[in-house]
């Protein structure tokens, strides 16, 4: 079965239906698409002290991202080696020995076993035999840690590419870098997690989906973020839509400020602008200030960065019809108490599970599910808008088609060419390194 149409001469680009429902596609996207990618696993700002720890789910496993006793950053699978229980149960704490409740095994938070009760029972020290936790290959960029389970994973920073550029505006909204502000947001939704991943940059669906909240922004005197000119559905025509490769693809459009911001909350942003300005230059300040951002990177990680606030959101597949969400608030570091609760107010209130959006968008997906079910008689969905284009716009669609074609890959070995051109609208700044 074809799973995608990819017809660049007739400008046309659908999804079979099927992989939104189907059990064999999403056990072969465990294997396929989880596998071997580079997955988000956190932060260096949640893990400030040695010994701390946060347990999560990353790839369909349980880790734990911790920081060591010696400072390193690792990720251990969060399981013992004797029959499997959880190390830890705790989702957060600072711990220098994790120990199995069940029978007692011990380990260092460096992954090595280090105590197993009654071990002169065993004809061989299991502290001999299993050594310690195996742990997934774990590498960083700017901060932002990723773990990949393959045997025999590619370089970060090769399989990143130009997409990194992505990370590096949202680092350099500060001198200081950024941060995890406390708190998850932790949802699921009765849909397949691609359409999450889709919606997640799709610049098409904000009014139509939205309107509540263009309307509650305009009766307060305030121009919209995303809000489309007259005759578009989405985000304004000046932006535009970004493929990047390995399936990493953004859209980009005017940031609109800051809806309902005090002076002091305009005042501090201006600040950081104006430092960047003269740390990098007025046209990468622009990039990181005067542009807004949704952006996926392949297959599951999305960062969204507007000016009233940045968030990390991951996209995990529970079954063909049902999604785990986690979402974390990022800020510039050195930002005052006044703007810092302006932007925690914007993520309860926008991108919370109870907020204006998400609930909108969980309804559309969730609708969407349901739709599938007529998936014999309309099997095909269209991903074709601005296909064509030379240069397609921020409310078109090919951001996702750059999705779907690594997708596409991934699971059937087909590949196909980027639709167009990698365009990068400013210099990245000389640095030293980007990786630190």
């Amino acid at each position: 079965m074809s799973y995608v149409i990819d017809d660049r001469q007739a400008s046309l680009f659908q999804v079979n239906r099927e992989v939104f429902t189907s059990r064999e596609i999403f056990e072969k996207e465990r294997e396929l698409v989880f596998g071997p990618a580079w997955l988000y696993a956190g932060h260096e700002s949640e893990l400030p002290r040695r010994n701390d720890f946060r347990t999560r789910d990353v790839g369909g496993r349980s880790v734990i991202f911790n920081r060591d006793r010696h400072g390193d950053v690792r990720v251990l699978l969060n399981t013992c080696r004797h029959r499997g229980a959880s190390l830890c149960r705790h989702p957060a704490g600072n711990a220098k020995i994790f120990t199995c409740f069940y029978h007692g095994w011990a380990y260092r938070n460096s992954g090595e076993l280090v105590n197993v009760p009654a071990a002169e029972d065993y004809a061989r020290s299991p502290v001999e035999v299993y050594q310690g936790l195996p742990g997934p290959r774990v590498e960083s960029y700017r901060g932002f840690y990723f773990v990949n389970f393959s045997a025999d994973p590619p370089d970060l920073h090769a399989w990143l590419g130009t997409s990194a550029y992505l990370l590096d505006l949202a680092a350099d909204q500060s001198e200081d870098g950024i941060e995890i502000l406390p708190g998850t947001h932790d949802y699921t939704l009765n849909a397949n997690w691609k359409l999450l991943v889709e919606n997640s940059i799709d610049g098409y669906h904000a009014k139509s989906v939205h309107h509540t909240y263009f309307e509650m922004m305009r009766e307060l005197g305030q121009t919209p973020p995303m809000l489309g000119d007259a005759g578009t559905n989405g985000v304004p025509p000046a932006g535009l839509g970004t493929e990047f490769g390995h399936g990493h693809a953004t859209l980009m459009y005017p940031g609109n400020g800051l809806p309902l911001a005090t002076e002091t909350v305009t005042r501090d942003l201006g600040v950081l602008r104006a430092r960047a300005a003269e740390r990098f230059g007025e046209s990468y300040a622009a990039a990181v200030f005067d542009l807004a951002r949704n952006t996926i990177f392949f297959p599951n990680f999305v960062l969204i960065d507007l000016n009233f606030g940045m968030i990390l959101r991951t996209i995990m597949p529970l079954g063909p019809d049902r999604t785990q969400v986690s979402s974390w608030q990022i800020a510039p570091r050195g930002l005052g108490q006044e703007s810092l609760r302006y932007r925690i107010d914007n993520a309860l209130t926008f991108w919370g599970p109870a907020g204006l959006a998400t609930p909108d968008d969980v309804e559309a997906l969730e609708q969407a599910q349901r739709g599938f079910s007529a998936r014999r008689e309309m099997p095909w969905s269209d991903i074709s808008k601005g296909m064509g284009k030379p240069r397609p716009a921020a409310n078109d669609e090919l951001q996702m088609r750059a999705w779907w074609r690594q997708w596409n890959a991934v699971v059937t070995g087909e590949e196909r060419p980027r639709e167009v051109d990698e365009f990068v609208p400013f210099d990245r700044p000389a640095r030293e390194t980007q990786g630190a």
